[in-house]
């Protein structure tokens, strides 16, 4: 024999507690991202062939511009904007653009990438 399913009724002490809930972890997460901040310098690693190449400060506003004429592996000039705590690839060669389409970087640790030129740049935390 089937049992039958008892019905769910909703309260408003259902609704009260769903909404304190999601207050409450909505509370959490604004604090873990605001106090959850690298401690130290913010600064642009270019790697080039796996080879870092060169750091720049995150804080000041800057262009730029790679040469194939330097780098055996870019397929042509690409240029890296750093600005506002952030950094963006301006103009690369390379089929579809799908480097200069993934816009700005912000976060530490998350890598800017462009495979084609294999070319990355890393926002770290120099202490």
């Amino acid at each position: 024999m089937l049992k039958k399913p008892f019905p769910l009724h909703k309260t408003p002490h259902d609704t009260y507690a769903f909404s304190a809930l999601l207050i409450l972890l909505s509370l959490l997460i604004a604090w873990t991202n605001l106090y959850n901040r690298p401690q130290g310098d913010l600064f642009v690693s270019v790697y080039i062939e796996s080879s870092l190449v060169e750091q720049y400060s995150l804080y000041e506003e800057q262009q730029i511009t790679y040469l194939p004429e330097d780098y055996a592996s870019l397929q042509g000039p690409l240029t890296l904007e750093i600005a506002d705590e952030g950094m963006r690839i301006i103009e690369e060669t390379s089929p579809l653009n799908i480097c200069s389409n993934q816009g700005w970087i912000r976060d530490p640790g998350l890598p800017l990438i462009c495979a084609p030129n294999q070319f990355m740049a890393v926002i770290e935390v120099i202490q």
